[in-house]
């Protein structure tokens, strides 16, 4: 099939993005850069054979992989992912059981909701830690005040998050288990941090489970991901494998599977020292830039923030008098790509694979942004203290109508919805759409921020009657 100038088909569109040789701070990790791997890979593209083995129930090469990555993250056991961080998060939901109690940080990503329904848990939340101007991450201290108000069988958090933000998981932790509940983190942000000293420490020691996106830092194909299980946790290798099998392809990508192993291989050997100081250099060039801040270690201790990924170059434009997608759209004139925008700040994801030009045309492109008379003064959901008004599996289960969005206050939510990325849920399924969510998403609209869970203008909600 081919297509036109203005509507070209998927092959025409990948091929004209991969001729632009853009400066690539988004994931995948690999960057776009030439791997080890066969330029006919049409070749490696195969199914289960007698000496293939099997995603399932490894005994050869894939279970190879899996102990290779249980021993660089500390895992009792590891699980190779091909349907991304989402399939982890489902399955670590089904894994604790059905119909349990799940404390949940609201910084979650959506697929958070997907498991809650399949599991049939209730839930609570608790929110990430505010301090001034900062928006943080959830703190050992807001976790224990949550969960003297409810009776969690695990607790759900995010670290790092989208901006490279860390949580003090060590103190999570021993709040979480001195109430007898699991803790499951989200760190698909994170796959690059167990390779590198000079980079945050993940404690895995102190995790029950956990989930890393090897494509969005590391050299894997997209949709590469690792479940982990702690080497702490009462549940077995069985009862993890199992429910992962209950969701995930039964056609597993080998092309994904033996990225995992490359993106293992590669990162044992990435050269993060030399890496850190190409930051220190163009952090120091931005700093100098006017209405430009870089997001750095001066935020540890700050709204719950334990340390800093450095790696997850942010920069906060709004003293510049412009929008961060504006920021975001202004750059991409100039052949450097972002990984996202929001309403403040601009976020590039950087790793070894980068190329040493792309700093010059990264420092080039801010300093020609624009200067406005924007004043942002919204950059989360709104917090709002609520109770859900259905249980997420009834809300996302129920017959549902499209309603537009300035209609829907009172409506219950039947689907997650927010601003993508990071994909954080303003509107939870279950929960009573209120004038504040209705603003907030107005407000990304306004700002060309793409938004997950609406259709043109309207909102999937609880039909009525």
């Amino acid at each position: 099939m081919k297509g036109t100038r203005e509507n070209p088909t998927l092959p025409e569109m990948l091929g004209a993005y991969s001729a632009l040789e853009t400066a690539r701070f988004h994931m995948p990790g690999h960057k776009g850069q030439t791997l080890l791997w066969p330029l006919d890979m049409a070749k490696w593209d195969i199914t289960e054979l007698t000496e293939t083995d099997n995603l399932y129930t490894p005994e050869g090469p894939i279970l190879n992989t899996e102990k290779g990555w249980a021993e660089a993250c500390g895992a009792k056991h590891s699980f190779l992912i091909v349907n991304g961080s989402t399939q982890c998060v489902i399955s670590m939901l089904l894994a604790v059981g059905q119909k349990k109690h799940i404390l949940v940080c609201r910084d979650c990503h959506k697929s958070v909701s997907a498991g809650l329904a399949m599991a049939g848990h209730s839930v609570s939340f608790v929110y990430p830690d505010s301090e001034g101007t900062v928006d943080g991450v959830v703190s050992a201290r807001s976790v224990e005040a949550a969960l003297k108000k409810c009776k969690a069988d695990a607790v759900f958090i995010t670290s790092p998050n989208f901006y490279g933000l860390c949580a003090d998981i060590e103190a999570i932790a021993k709040v979480v288990h001195a109430h007898g509940a699991l803790l499951l983190v989200d760190s698909a942000h994170g796959a690059h941090l167990p390779f590198s000293p000079l980079l945050p420490r993940f404690p895995a020691e102190c995790v029950d489970m956990w989930c890393i996106s090897a494509h969005k830092t590391l050299s894997a194909l997209t949709q590469s991901a690792v479940l982990h299980l702690g080497v702490n946790c009462p549940l077995t290798e069985y009862d993890v494998r199992r429910t992962i099998s209950l969701t995930q392809t039964t056609s597993p990508s080998y092309l994904i599977m033996a990225s995992l192993d490359w993106a293992l291989f590669s990162a044992r050997h990435a050269d993060f020292e030399a890496h850190l100081k190409r930051l220190e250099k163009i952090t120091e060039r931005l700093q100098k830039l006017n209405g430009i801040r870089v997001f750095g270690k001066e935020l540890v201790g700050k709204a719950g923030i334990y340390d800093v990924d450095v790696t997850r170059l942010v920069l906060d434009v709004s003293e510049r008098g412009i929008d961060g997608r504006a920021a975001a759209l202004a750059m991409e004139e100039m052949r450097v790509v972002p990984e996202m925008a929001d309403a403040r700040r601009v976020v590039f994801i950087t790793g070894p694979a980068d190329k040493d030009e792309w700093y010059e045309m990264l420092y080039e492109a801010v300093a020609a942004l624009p200067y406005g008379k924007t004043d942002i003064k919204v950059t989360h959901p709104p917090e709002l203290d609520r109770e859900l008004a259905m249980p997420v599996r009834d809300a996302v289960l129920s017959r549902t109508e499209l309603v537009p969005i300035e209609s829907c206050a009172g409506r219950i939510a039947a689907q997650a919805a927010g601003a993508y990325p990071p994909g954080i849920a303003a509107v939870f399924p279950g929960e009573r759409i209120t004038n504040a969510d209705i603003d907030y998403l107005f407000l990304q609209n306004k700002l060309k921020i793409p938004l997950f869970g609406a259709v043109k203008g309207k909102l999937c909600v609880v039909r009525e009657g």
